[in-house]
């Protein structure tokens, strides 16, 4: 597993299936929980004013690139490194979004994908699944869900965890980890939305008697139809960002520091490695 850096964080290189081979080793294994993230660009800046957060990632055992957008830096970080001048690295920028468009940039491995691929392999393996968190009967409506549409090996729990930030620690909290703990779930996915998801694997990992655990976002929306999934052109395409625009523009905000700032950062990152090269 090849590791690399994004505006200084950590991210894992690895395909679709390593990253679920090594989960259902994790799994078959057992011993110490083990922690999946899923980092699309959106981390990487989050990442750099947030301590914690980036703690949490590094402490994670796989961080997957969820996107296109931490791939195409990775890439466009290789090619750059060659540079002397800024115009080469406007240029290496065009360049790779040519690459992403001719899908040379690297396979993603997003949130999403493996919370679909893992929950059919559970169902065949009959491993148990624990949901948490997501808005509102979210959880419920899906662990119900999957019990109709997974064969009857599939055992699923669930609970709606923290409805603010304060049950997310305190007494509120230790009645959630002992809930799981009871049902010793195989795949713990929690959806407590991104960075304090994963913020809260890394406070409550020791506390937690399951073998793999996930920080899943709106995943549970997703699977319950309730966010429609972008057609696979537009993720190839690097163009999921735009779909997700579409679909829920009240996520401006956060769509622009996933693309536009992050693009950005990781440019101006490359002028800094360049100064100091020379």
């Amino acid at each position: 597993m090849v590791k690399k850096m994004v505006l200084g964080t950590r991210v894992d290189l690895v395909s679709q299936s390593e990253a679920v081979n090594m989960v259902s080793g994790w799994i078959e294994v057992g011993g110490k929980t083990r922690v999946v993230a899923t980092a699309y660009s959106e981390f990487f800046v989050a990442a750099l004013g947030d301590k914690a957060f980036r703690m949490a990632l590094e402490g994670s055992d796989l961080v997957t690139p969820d996107g296109i957008g931490p791939l195409a830096a990775i890439r466009y970080q290789l090619l750059s490194a060659q540079c002397s001048w800024t115009i080469c690295h406007l240029l290496t920028g065009f360049r790779v979004g040519v690459d992403i468009l001719r899908g040379r940039v690297g396979q993603p491995v997003s949130g999403y994908w493996l919370f679909e691929t893992l929950v059919a392999k559970a169902a065949k393996e009959g491993w148990s699944v624990f949901l948490l968190g997501g808005f509102g009967e979210t959880a419920e409506k899906l662990a119900q869900k999957l019990e109709t549409e997974k064969t009857r090996k599939l055992k699923v729990e669930y609970e709606g965890g923290a409805r603010n930030e304060a049950e997310m620690t305190g007494e509120a909290n230790e009645v959630v980890i002992e809930k799981i703990n009871k049902f010793k779930p195989d795949l713990l996915f929690v959806a407590y939305g991104p960075v304090k998801q994963e913020k809260w694997l890394a406070e409550n990992k020791g506390k937690l008697r399951v073998k793999v655990a996930m920080g899943v976002g709106g995943t549970f929306d997703e699977a319950l139809g309730l966010v429609r999934e972008a057609p696979v052109a537009f993720s190839k395409y690097g163009l999921k960002w735009f779909w997700r625009l579409l679909q829920q523009p009240q996520r401006l905000t956060r769509i622009f520091k996933a693309t536009f700032v992050f693009a950005w950062l990781v440019f101006v990152d490359s002028l800094k490695n360049k100064n100091l090269r020379n």
